[in-house]
């Protein structure tokens, strides 16, 4: 009996194309620059329970 070739996932083609975006070249000052942004205070509104709820679910949230 003959083998059936692997058909490609959406998850291969995703590590595939993280594979071709981040090279080691560069991979220090990326991670480097991410951990200065997470480093920074984040925003500082505060939402209601009912905004976050809203955001979440609302599909068109982009838009605004």
């Amino acid at each position: 009996m003959a083998k059936r070739a692997r058909k490609e996932t959406p998850k291969d083609k995703l590590a595939e194309l993280k594979a071709k975006h981040f090279t080691r070249k560069g991979r220090k000052e990326r991670i480097a620059k991410a951990l200065e942004i997470l480093s920074q205070p984040g925003p500082t509104f505060k939402l209601d329970r009912e905004t976050w709820i809203w955001a979440a679910q609302d599909a068109d949230i982009e838009d605004i």
